[in-house]
This record gives C-alpha cells, sequence and structure tokens, in this order.
C-alpha cells in the first residue's frame, strides 16, 4: 500500500516537474492572496470613514463606491481591467488581480465595518460620538474590526477561495498537469485532489489565526 501511495506521488507530482507548476501557481495565489487582503483592509478603512460621515454627500458617495466594486461580477472586472487600462499587457495581470480583489473586499469589509459601526454609535451621546470620530482610525476602527472578527473571516476564506482561480492552480497549471502526466498515470485527478488538501490546510490555518486572535483580544486563556 505503501508503495502504490509513493507510486502515485512520484508519477503524478515530482515525475515530469508537475510540483513546479503546482508551487508556482500556489505561490501565485498566495501573493495575490496576501497584497488583495492589505489593499481590501485600507479601502475598506476609507469607504468605512465615508460611509459613517455626518455629511450625507459622503455617505452617498461611500456607499455608491462600494455598490460599484462589490457589486460588479469580479471576473467581468478582471477582464475589463486587464483589457482596458493596460491593454490586454501580461506584466499587469498581477497589478490588476491584486486591485481587483482588493476592491471587491474592501468594498464588502466596509459594509461590514460601516454596519457595526452604527450599531456601536447609536448606544453612544453625541458627545461620546464626536470624540470617536476624531479618532476613527486610532480607537473606533480597531474597536469595532476586533468585534467582526468572525464575519471578516469569512470574507478572509471567500477572497482565499477566489484568488485560486486567478492563480491558476485549478485551472492551467493543474489541467497541464493532469494531460502530462495524469493520462498516463491513470490518476489524472491526483494533482486536483492534492491542491484541494492545499486550500483546505489553508483554510484551517485561517481558522486557527482568527480563533487565536478572538482569545487574544478578549484576553480569554487558553486551556
Amino acid at each position: 500500500m505503501l508503495r502504490n501511495i509513493y507510486d502515485a506521488v512520484y508519477n503524478n507530482l515530482i515525475g515530469g516537474g508537475a510540483y513546479l507548476r503546482i508551487i508556482k501557481g500556489c505561490v501565485f495565489t498566495l501573493l495575490i492572496f496576501a497584497l488583495a487582503l492589505a489593499v481590501g483592509c485600507v479601502f475598506a478603512a476609507v469607504l468605512s470613514f465615508l460611509r459613517t460621515s455626518g455629511y450625507k454627500w459622503l455617505q452617498r458617495l461611500g456607499t455608491a463606491v462600494a455598490f460599484l466594486t462589490k457589486g460588479t461580477p469580479i471576473y467581468l472586472a478582471l477582464l475589463l481591467w486587464y483589457y482596458t487600462f493596460l491593454g490586454g499587457m501580461h506584466r499587469g495581470g498581477l497589478l490588476i488581480a491584486v486591485l481587483v480583489f482588493g476592491f471587491y473586499a474592501g468594498g464588502h469589509l466596509s459594509d461590514i465595518l460601516s454596519r457595526n459601526i452604527k450599531k456601536e454609535t447609536e448606544a453612544r451621546s453625541a458627545a461620546v460620538n464626536r470624540r470617536a470620530r476624531r479618532e476613527f482610525f486610532t480607537a473606533l476602527l480597531p474597536f469595532v474590526t476586533e468585534q467582526s472578527l468572525f464575519e471578516i473571516k469569512r470574507l478572509v476564506c471567500i477572497l482565499l477561495q477566489m484568488s485560486s482561480l486567478v492563480g491558476l492552480v485549478g485551472v492551467n497549471d493543474l489541467a497541464q498537469v493532469m494531460l502530462a502526466n495524469g493520462l498516463k498515470t491513470q490518476y489524472p485527478f491526483f494533482a486536483l485532489a492534492c491542491a484541494v488538501i492545499f486550500y483546505l490546510l489553508l483554510q484551517l490555518l485561517i481558522e486557527a489565526i482568527f480563533s487565536r486572535l478572538g482569545r487574544k483580544l478578549t484576553g480569554e486563556e487558553e486551556e
């Protein structure tokens, strides 16, 4: 049995350099995911500030931008940005993927933060809210983010799954692996199964990070 497992791993991943394609796709996916998450956090902070402003026109502006970024089908946005803003230049693919996914995540994250900011400010007096507004990025936003960890975790998991498609892990590189090695070894879906396991492990890692972060922020001791 161990010999069969070894042969399956070698023939489908190591033989012919198939693992190099998979590693390349995974690294590219993680790069898109991390950079898009950073862009999304900054974008969401700005949108949340606008959407919870005391000025109606700023609220409407922030709401409109959020609706545009999260409402546009993401793969249509990728094609539009790719062929319009950089004229289809291949070297712009990473930048466009990061911006499109970052703005998409930022639009949804601003929904979460803005909704919870409004709930928090409704329970406070006007004087306290004015002070909180002056300390929006240093006090109010971090506090609300802490209270929204569960919703943010779900958004982060979705962003990771979507980034995997642009990273070509399940589309191009693994398709080449299936054609080059899978059909010869009679295990055409072995590489796909390995990629699924890889992303399931990443999901578990995200769950563990948010669980640890939640315990740390709430001051709970580990058992």
